[in-house]
């Protein structure tokens, strides 16, 4: 097909017809296309930041569950807060001190001593988050007789219900009012990082 033969209104327009296929092939290519790719990254932005939005509403309406449920363990947990050991002037074997020596003298005890012994982990059988609290032993030597120390344990469950014996030693001496008794009572106690008995 020659175009000098064609007519000049069929040369005119089949020029016409090329020059808008290729503006159009242009504009589909440039414009088009790259809108639909737009789009189809847009949409996916979108549906991600839905997905996003909507885990977010979920963790906040979870978030008064838990907060209610910390709520009903920090209520559990304050009924337990006295029993706590807590350092009197940086040492738990003062606090005991403080806390026994009123009960010792009136059951008969004497000479006491006492020594903070390094604190023992709670046992716990399941894996969890750190662990929260422990057990802080003091050791407590004194003399007096077999039935002042029944009645010192005694006043002490009593007085201190979570305080655990960990353990107990009578050596006899020839005076019955004058036996080494020697006690290890196991305060409950809240780790703080750093802390240490003394």
């Amino acid at each position: 097909m020659n175009l000098q033969n064609m007519a000049p209104n069929v040369q005119r327009a089949l020029l016409l017809t090329l020059v808008f296929g290729a503006l159009a092939a242009g504009i589909y290519l440039f414009a088009i296309e790259s809108t639909e790719t737009a789009l189809v990254k847009a949409r996916r932005a979108l549906q991600e930041e839905t997905a996003r939005h909507q885990t977010l509403t979920a963790n906040l309406a979870r978030a008064d569950e838990v907060r209610d449920a910390l709520k009903t363990a920090e209520d559990a947990l304050a009924a337990y807060r006295p029993a706590l050991i807590e350092p009197l002037l940086e040492s738990t074997a003062m606090r005991a001190k403080a806390l026994v020596d009123g009960l010792a003298a009136g059951c008969g005890l004497v000479g006491m001593e006492y020594e903070a012994l390094p604190p023992i982990d709670l046992p716990i059988t399941a894996p969890g988050p750190a662990r929260r609290f422990a057990r802080c032993p003091i050791r407590i030597a004194c003399s007096g007789t077999y039935q002042a120390a029944v009645t010192f344990l005694r006043c002490v469950e009593r007085e201190f219900p979570l305080v655990a014996l960990g353990g107990l030693t009578v050596t006899a001496r020839a005076t019955p009012d004058a036996q080494q008794i020697v006690f290890v009572l196991e305060w409950p106690m809240e780790k703080k990082k750093g802390a240490t008995a003394k």
